[in-house]
């Protein structure tokens, strides 16, 4: 080997005992082996010696000066009242409940209706049920949603077990320049209501509420009822008073008079009076099952920066709906409005 004329130079070990005697082999001499293993003792001692007297290692801190150190933070409760929503549905539009723990929700871009669980705060299904579109409006009746679009076209989605829905399209006799976006059920007279936001059919500072028949499943175009603006202090015709003298401020008053813009629609289970929510001006408005205003709440703008949708829990909760806004999070609030005639 490499090593022998290193070894023979070395002077004859003895053994420890006559009787032993190395194994001839051509591996490795006796000498050789006696080398490797003072080598091998000599480094485990000085490991030994360096751990045992020469390493200090830093002391150890105390289990609560390390949490104490931390910058981790424990994560917020979360709101039992609030539910902030998947990037998806930022741009929520409607929601409905599916069942005691379950919202039904839509947006504006996708036709797909997301089932939201309120417990786990994650989305648990989808129905897909159109393309791409602008949709407002949504209802359930019994194993049925409908849909509305905001040019008038209303969608019935027919769930099958394991398979496509059954989607069933309907042209109301309502276009785009109606901007139809309000929807729900009235289960006493088993028809749908839909809400106009902007240009009624017939009248010009009215909105009308018009029933879609879900026997016949046709629209009259006979409103149920016809929508104001709730007036104001002061102001018997609900009109501000004009300057005849600045044709420019009459203008634009003119146009400000233009009527409430009900954004979503739904009948309060107990009482049978309707909740219209006002998205662009933020108000949340009450009447009468003839559509006489009752009260009407203006809601905070921080909480709700784009209200949408509003429906009511079986147990007979309001929830309303908002978009996220520029940057923020779509949003469903538990609201219990302070209403005041």
């Amino acid at each position: 080997m490499a090593w022998n004329g290193f070894f023979n130079s070395l002077p004859e070990l003895e053994t420890a005992h006559s009787a032993f005697s190395w194994p001839k082999t051509n591996f490795m001499s006796k000498r050789e082996a006696i080398f490797l293993i003072t080598i091998v003792v000599v480094v485990i001692g000085g490991f030994y010696y360096y751990m045992k007297y020469v390493f200090e290692p830093a002391p150890k801190q105390p289990a609560d000066v390390l949490v104490a150190n931390t910058d981790a933070k424990p994560a917020p409760k979360p709101n039992n009242n609030e539910w902030r929503l998947p990037g998806v549905l930022k741009e929520i539009s409607a929601n409905v409940f599916s069942d005691n723990d379950h919202m039904a929700c839509i947006q504006d871009n996708d036709g797909i209706i997301f089932i939201y669980n309120l417990q786990s705060r994650r989305i648990d299904g989808k129905i897909p049920f159109a393309g791409n579109g602008d949709y407002e409006g949504l209802a359930k009746v019994q194993n049925s949603w409908y849909v509305l679009r905001s040019d008038g076209f209303l969608f019935e989605v027919q769930e099958q077990s394991g398979a496509k829905p059954i989607v069933t399209t309907y042209d109301l006799p309502l276009t785009v320049e109606n901007e139809t976006e309000a929807l729900c059920y009235d289960s006493a007279n088993n028809r749908l209501l839909v809400g106009v936001k902007e240009k009624d059919l017939t009248e010009k500072d009215k909105k009308g509420v018009y029933g879609f028949d879900l026997k016949t499943k046709k629209m009259s175009t006979d409103a149920v009822f016809y929508l104001e603006s709730p007036k104001k202090e002061n102001d018997k015709d609900g009109k501000k008073d004009r300057d005849d003298d600045d044709k420019g401020k009459e203008k634009k008053k003119k146009k400000d008079r233009s009527g409430i813009k009900p954004s979503g629609i739904a009948i309060e289970p107990g009482t049978g009076d309707l909740y219209i929510l006002d998205g662009p001006s933020s108000r949340l408005i009450t009447a009468d099952s003839k559509g006489r205003i009752k009260s009407n709440v203006q809601l905070d703008k921080h909480t709700f920066p784009q209200p949408e949708g509003l429906c009511f829990s079986p147990g007979g909760d309001l929830y309303i709906s908002s978009e996220g806004g520029k940057n923020g999070q779509g949003v469903i609030v538990k609201f219990k409005p302070e209403v005041t005639p």
